[in-house]
């Protein structure tokens, strides 16, 4: 998700020529995801021709971060090719502080136990994308595209603890943490597109990932009494140095058809299929400094090795009634093989995932949409075998390599009428995945955060929108989002069921201010919500931002102020919700970089040559890449 958000942010807004929002994805496409699908629709050029565009950004917050954009575009007869750098640099502060109880985590009896970890991180990304496509006919389209994105980031962690046993005894632990992660992925595809008639056509697309992440880490630590002086703690457990070792490497192959053809006047028929394989390999360790000497913490080791194959295959149907309503219905099955070395019996599954979508248009200009589809989340390659990384030598984060799929039932409706928007829905859910639950090793000596799967999840959520126009000169739209949930845990001491209600509440508003300036205000609140075995406290965020468009095309500036207020923290009890291993109940906060710093950005971009209106309908959508993160 990180490099998701840096090759948005990296990314030329004047080159987008929409944004859709599939909130009810049918059997076309991947059926990965209980959500909807975010589309993003980029210009090329339909005119021969040259044209250029580039932006800057400078910001600073807890270090300096900066931002330079350029894409290159030429249109000739029959083709057009487009090419792209960015590359971005940002000095980032955060992280978490708490304190709790415990009982038998390397002592038999209750410890109360302090904790922090505050991170800075220094990061250089490169993005470079290259795409071409070709027209050697009226009918025919060919084309192809190459994304590559490396990031190096050089990080310091002060990881600092105490512990205070109810024999009276204390012990406090302060380490540096330093990492130098090296990680870069290629993503590589081809397609065509041809015409067989005016009422059919025949797409096929073949892609290649590879991604490959390096993460050593050195820790060196001291330790404490109650007043402070240096000691030498007897527990072998509590050694003075570790050092991470971490590298893993995915690598995928994707191939896909499609076929369309209208069926008479009323009727579309869709079919097609999906094949990929990939392989995922992971070495992580954590070795302990023992009397001068690296040795390997056998609690802390993983060597993993996976394959993946997946296939597909789909049929939709739509069918237009009538001028102002339409019915549409696919099926789609998608079989999931799943083998890792650790386990001699690979993870199966075979299933059917239908899609059913009912739309009506009224006189008045309002709508109605009534649908029911299936959908599956496989966990992300990352969680599966994900690098452990050291906190203090009682604790680890890692992968979970017995994570399964999500499977979700959506019924869902949607009423628009000018503008307001209303959506209710109810959505079941098995085995959903949540990142960051505390659970123990197999011989209960150290805690481990990892991703698990809830036993299933039932939601109840009913979402309003509403657009209104003040004045000439101001947009304000408020949202808000109401969810009744009932969920059961089992991965903690005792299966625990609960049921509560998420609420969520959106603003955004946008002023038209004199001399061609825009100002935007929008934010978010979360109220207090149960996450597993947690209880999460409310928090939200406003930000703000001022945009200026200089005369005759000369470009604009963009200055962003994000978290207005500084109010992104999360404070979350862990173990609020039902007791966990250890019967770890703990109060901690996360803060973002914009909690300690004030974040400031300015942007300035422009664009050269000859404008492009036509966009690329191209669904690049890849499950594989999204389950890179």
């Amino acid at each position: 998700m990180e490099e998701l958000m840096n090759l948005l942010e990296s990314t030329i807004a004047d080159n987008i020529d929409k944004i859709e929002l599939i909130t009810s994805p049918d059997a076309k496409y991947d059926a990965d995801g209980s959500g909807g699908i975010i589309n993003i629709i980029f210009k090329k050029s339909e005119q021969e021709g040259t044209r250029a565009n580039a932006s800057a950004t400078v910001g600073y917050g807890y270090r300096g971060k900066a931002v330079g954009s350029i894409s290159l575009s030429h249109g000739f007869k029959n083709a057009s090719v487009l090419g792209s750098y960015s590359y971005m640099y940002d000095g980032i502060r955060s992280g978490f502080m708490g304190n709790g109880t415990n009982d038998g985590l390397l002592y038999n009896g209750s410890t109360f136990a302090t904790f922090s970890g505050i991170s800075r991180r220094f990061q250089h990304t490169h993005n470079l994308s290259l795409a071409g496509e070709i027209r050697p006919g009226p009918q025919t389209t060919l084309g192809g595209d190459m994304a590559f994105s490396t990031n190096k980031t050089h990080s310091f962690t002060n990881n600092d603890g105490t512990w205070e046993y109810d024999n009276g005894d204390y012990l406090r632990y302060a380490a540096l943490s330093e990492g130098n992660t090296r990680r870069h992925n290629i993503n590589a595809s081809v397609y065509s597109r041809h015409k067989l008639s005016a009422h059919a056509q025949l797409n096929l697309d073949a892609s290649y990932i590879h991604y490959a992440n390096n993460s050593p880490a050195i820790i060196n630590g001291k330790y404490y009494d109650r007043a402070g002086d240096p000691i030498v703690p007897v527990d072998s457990n509590f050694t003075s140095g570790n050092r991470g070792k971490s590298f893993s490497s995915i690598d995928a192959l994707t191939f896909a058809m499609d076929f369309t053809s209208k069926l008479g006047k009323r009727v579309q028929a869709e079919f097609g299929g999906k094949g990929s394989i990939s392989e995922n390999s992971n070495d992580s360790k954590v070795e302990r400094l023992i009397n001068g000497q690296w040795a390997i913490d056998p609690r802390s080791q993983s060597l993993v090795n996976s394959r993946e194959k997946i296939g597909a295959l789909y049929t939709q149907f739509r069918l237009l009634l009538n001028a102002k309503s339409s019915f549409q219905i696919g099926l789609r099955y998608e079989y999931w093989r799943r083998e890792i070395s650790l386990y001699k019996e690979p993870f199966v599954i075979g299933k059917l995932f239908p899609s059913v979508l009912f739309n009506q248009a009224f006189t008045n200009g309002s709508s109605l949409s009534v649908g029911y589809n299936r959908r599956i989340s496989r966990p992300a390659y990352t969680d599966l075998v994900s690098s452990l990384f050291y906190n203090d030598p009682t604790f680890v984060f890692s992968g979970n390599p017995l994570l399964k799929p999500t499977i979700s039932d959506i019924f869902k409706a949607d009423f628009n009428r000018q503008r307001l928007n209303v959506s209710l829905s109810f959505q079941v859910d098995q085995h959903p995945v949540l990142r960051y639950q505390i659970t123990s090793n197999t011989t209960k000596e150290i805690g481990i955060s990892s991703p698990q799967n809830l036993d299933y999840q039932r939601n109840l959520n009913l979402a309003i929108n509403y657009s209104l126009q003040p004045a000439t000169w101001w947009k304000l739209t408020l949202g808000s989002t109401t969810s009744l949930r009932n969920y059961r845990v089992s991965y903690s001491l005792q299966p625990a069921v609960k049921t509560f209600v998420l609420q969520n509440l959106t603003f955004n508003q946008q002023l038209q201010l004199p001399w061609q300036v825009e100002a935007e205000l929008n934010g978010w609140y979360n109220f207090r919500f149960y996450e597993g075995t947690n209880i999460v406290s409310g928090f939200g965020v406003i930000n703000f931002a001022l945009a200026k468009k200089l005369k005759k095309g000369r470009g604009s500036f963009q200055l962003s102020l994000p978290d207005l207020f500084r109010s992104f923290r999360v404070r979350t009890h862990i173990g609020g919700m039902t007791p966990i291993a250890f019967n770890i109940n703990t109060h901690g906060t996360w803060k973002d970089e914009t909690a300690f710093y004030r974040v400031i950005k300015l942007t300035y971009s422009r664009s050269f040559g000859k404008s492009s209106i036509r966009a690329t309908t191209r669904n690049r959508r890849s499950e594989e890449a999204e389950r890179i993160q």
